[in-house]
């Protein structure tokens, strides 16, 4: 890792991870000069907190699908203990391994973007990283962050593909073609999943 000078965090559920996820990620390497965006799936998410999320080997698993074909995406298990992981413990784990405010671009969505300053000590994310996200359509401005935020807004890969209407499909028989790369599709095919999710 010491030659990477810029890089980026992608955490979440990803269940499933789909073509959204990669787009944003991707459009992020692009524009904001990163060398390596690193997806972190989370064990437990604390936003979802009492939601039936899939165990983490197979949200594991669709990531490591989503991302075998390009080198400069990177899987991290710095979130797979079996407890919350909270972003800004993260953000500082990277910030230890001797990465700048300046080289660490934390990768959010639209909806987690409004959700921030909900989050666990919000201000710390803020003072430690680049904020990259998607911009909402419709939206006119973005949420206010906290003090001292640094914010890249991203409008030209919007789209509205989501994790739970992926799963809805899944449950009533519908196609996911083209929503999530073909490996993570025939994972859940063959694994089952999703089929009584709600």
């Amino acid at each position: 890792m010491k030659n990477v000078k810029r890089i980026g965090i992608f955490g979440g559920s990803f269940d499933p991870i789909h073509l959204g996820h990669l787009i944003l990620a991707q459009s992020t390497l692009d524009f904001a000069g990163l060398e390596v965006v690193y997806f972190t799936p989370t064990a437990v998410p604390p936003h979802k907190a009492g939601a039936v999320v899939s165990d983490f080997e197979s949200r594991r698993k669709m990531v490591e699908l989503a991302i075998e074909d390009n080198p400069r995406f990177e899987l991290s298990l710095i979130e797979s203990d079996k407890r919350p992981a909270y972003t800004v413990e993260t953000v500082m784990a990277f910030r230890e391994k001797g990465f700048s405010r300046e080289q660490i671009h934390l990768i959010v969505g639209s909806d987690s973007l409004e959700e921030m300053n909900g989050w666990r000590d919000p201000q710390r994310i803020v003072d430690n990283a680049t904020i990259v996200a998607m911009q909402r359509e419709g939206a006119s401005e973005p949420p206010r962050l906290p003090d001292n935020s640094a914010l890249i807004m991203l409008s030209s890969c919007s789209n509205s593909i989501s994790s739970s209407e992926i799963r809805r499909m899944v449950k009533e028989g519908g196609s996911i073609r083209y929503l999530v790369p073909e490996p993570v599709e025939r994972f859940i095919r063959e694994q089952g999943l999703y089929l009584g999710a709600t």
